[in-house]
């Protein structure tokens, strides 16, 4: 999808944004610009560009009056018009960086700003920004040689070839607030992310990564919550329709709302009831879902240990089901007092 095989680095800005609640401040000298020579530009690529090649789910920039009011859509905007204005720009850009930076989980470090040209999304030719905020350092050792001996030094470096926060926007779709992947593994899932959701301020773009991401999480939310209270479903049910719910998705190319529903529950009113939840879902996280559009396998990927099949028996067994609910029975030992499953097989591996 993102082919860096002729990608320039024009130009690289850096800065230093700390933690605002720490009263760390900001760090932007008079030449934020930073001369990079081949090798270098060789490494930066591969380092800050090339695990962008793995990401398929894309945003845009939001304001709720109008995507023109967003500051970093503007300061964006302008480098994309003269791209001599990225140092001004850059420290613009960390001023407003600092603004979100209060969370305890946000360390110190530089803030990267660079211009590219000539990459390729999805065979379509973009210029693109990115912006690194960068979190922790490695430490790496260093030899050094002298007369008559070697030193060893311990030194810390910006590790390559792993994002903690970054965005890369193309120049694509300006009047939507421009196409642009996001990565931020510094904030838990479910929390408010101090990159994407303010300082950002993104939403995904409705495409078929998103309904499928979506599909896969209501539907684990249904199996997992409605299910068991109102149709009285046990573990082994609700295992066997995930894993069916996972095989549709790993298995068909397009997805159809009724014909999952039919695949899934083989009795009417569970089928009106996943329609109905699928409903009350959107209008809870206001997220409008297509009834039909083809499988996104990336959003497949990373979304299906939401689906993932496994009974969880106490603290001593894990049995990880793979279909065939009517290979497994339930009951209760009156002599042991406890539960129990059986598991019909022919072989044992």
């Amino acid at each position: 999808m993102l082919d860096l095989s002729a990608a320039n680095l024009r130009r690289l800005a850096i800065t230093w944004v700390g933690n605002k609640n720490r009263y760390e401040g900001i760090s932007i000298p008079k030449q934020t610009l930073v001369p990079v020579h081949d090798v270098a530009q060789e490494l930066v690529i591969s380092s800050f560009l090339k695990p962008f090649e793995k990401t398929a789910e894309f945003f845009y920039f939001h304001h709720e009056e109008d995507v023109s009011n967003h500051q970093v859509y503007q300061s964006c905007m302008n480098i994309f018009q003269d791209p001599e204005s990225l140092s001004e720009e850059a420290g613009k850009l960390a001023q407003m960086l600092y603004e979100h930076c209060e969370n305890p989980k946000v360390q110190g470090g530089e803030f990267l700003v660079a211009y590219f040209d000539d990459l390729l999304l999805s065979g379509e030719p973009a210029s693109a920004i990115g912006l690194w905020k960068i979190q922790t350092k490695d430490p790496y050792l260093k030899v050094e040689r002298t007369a008559d001996s070697f030193t060893l030094n311990v030194l810390e470096g910006i590790a390559t070839g792993k994002l903690e926060t970054a965005a890369l926007i193309f120049n694509l779709d300006e009047a939507d607030g421009y196409r642009l992947f996001a990565v931020d593994t510094v904030t838990k899932k479910g929390e408010r992310s101090f990159w994407k959701d303010a300082f950002l301020r993104l939403q995904p773009i409705e495409d078929n990564y998103f309904n499928t991401r979506h599909y896969i999480n209501l539907s684990g939310e249904f199996i997992h919550e409605r299910l068991p209270h109102k149709f009285g479903l046990d573990r082994a049910d609700q295992l066997d329709a995930l894993y069916r719910s996972g095989l549709y998705f790993k298995e068909n190319e397009h997805f159809e709302l009724e014909d999952f529903a039919q695949t899934l529950f083989p009795e009417e009113d569970q089928q009106v009831a996943f329609r109905e939840f699928r409903d009350e879902y959107t209008r809870a996280n206001a997220v409008p879902l297509d009834e039909k559009f083809d499988i996104s396998p990336p959003a497949v990927r990373k979304e299906f240990k939401v689906l993932k099949s496994v009974l969880k028996l106490d603290k001593n067994f894990h049995i990880y089901v793979h279909g065939r609910r009517d290979l497994i029975e339930r009951g209760f030992d009156e002599d042991k007092g406890k539960k129990y499953y059986k598991v019909y097989f022919d072989e044992e591996d």
